[in-house]
């Protein structure tokens, strides 16, 4: 069987990671995989030309496909890739993050772009999903597909953490600096701005992204602010850090919260998609309101973290690696 695996977003970020972990399944299976992405996502290509089991097959005139699995982050992301497939009459399966409408993701002329992406929400033969609530959310918006949910998986954690020296409390936030969806900048804000909450803490940001500029102005000559740059291997920052904080206005089942949550580590997050799903509500606070994040860190430091044990045995038996590529390839080779 050959599939073509299609991805256009010139960024890489969680669902990239996840989307390789389960091509990596597939291409196990003795399944022939040729990639097409965009040229400027480098950490992708490196990604795949790490992967000796691949087929490299940068010349597709003749290829042939069996099925094209299309990588989105979105609804809007690779749906060229689908129209493409569709109109060679080749199948056709989304891989998506985000079901979310391009209103709620707060993206220019969002309402007007999504009522012209309608008539092409039921071009793929499938989706595959990454948790109850984004399948319940794209079925919402009128998808009349197949709808498979495959929920992230995690490699195992180390089997032992580095002993920490005794030092303030660190609070931690992982990933691709966007100030829309990720919201390092509301973070800056509440630590800057709520001394009675933060007062004796330190903030570590790790990651890179198109707001690095911005975040350097912001947090520059700051000396209880940390900044350093994308973390190929993260157990240097998870080993930094106390708690970790997702302040995101939008997200599917972020893979630095079953990170965090796998190391015994807490999470403070916006109640909303995957965070508000598997988080307790006292751990989850108002998106966009740097006064309720402070007061959310305050209350759930006071309180402790009586619920973390569960939370880890839960993400450990459910979010596994192994788990996920098992269900990835039924469902992708299942349809």
């Amino acid at each position: 069987m050959k599939i073509l695996v299609y991805d256009d977003n010139p960024d890489f970020g969680g669902h990239q990671i996840m989307a390789c972990r389960g091509v990596d399944a597939l291409a196990a299976a003795t399944v022939e995989i040729a990639w097409m992405i965009d040229p400027a996502n480098r950490r992708l290509a490196e990604r795949i030309a790490g992967c000796e089991t691949l087929a490299a097959s940068p010349d597709l005139g003749g290829w042939n496909p069996d099925l094209v699995l299309c990588i989105q982050g979105d609804l809007h992301q690779s749906a060229k890739g689908i129209l493409a497939a569709r109109t060679a009459g080749i199948p056709c399966i989304s891989y998506l993050a985000l079901p979310h409408s391009m209103g709620t993701m707060g993206a220019r002329l969002g309402t007007l772009r999504d009522r012209r992406f309608r008539k092409t929400l039921n071009l793929p033969d499938r989706y595959i999903v990454i948790s109850q609530g984004m399948g319940h959310l794209l079925a919402g918006r009128g998808c009349t597909r197949p709808i498979t949910v495959v929920p992230n998986g995690i490699p195992g954690p180390p089997a032992t953490r580095r002993p920490r020296a005794a030092r303030e409390c660190t609070l931690g936030i992982l990933g691709r600096l966007e100030f829309r969806q990720k919201r390092q900048d509301l973070l800056v804000r509440a630590f800057l701005g709520h001394p009675e909450a933060f007062g004796d803490c330190r903030l570590l940001i790790a990651g890179d992204g198109p707001d690095a500029d911005r975040l350097h102005r912001m947090v520059e000559h700051r000396g209880r602010i940390e900044w350093r740059p994308w973390q190929n291997d993260p157990e240097a920052f998870y080993d930094a850090i106390d708690l970790l904080a997702l302040p995101s206005r939008y997200e599917g089942v972020p893979l630095v919260m079953l990170e965090a949550l796998a190391r015994g580590i807490p999470v403070i997050a916006s109640a909303v998609d995957g965070m508000k799903e598997l988080l307790p509500a006292g751990w989850t606070f108002e998106g966009g309101s740097a006064a309720a994040l402070a007061r959310t860190f305050s209350r759930v430091r006071t309180a402790g973290y009586p619920e973390l044990a569960r939370l880890r045995e839960q993400v450990l038996a459910e979010n596994n690696l192994e788990t996920f590529r098992a269900r990835f390839s039924s469902a992708v080779l299942g349809a």
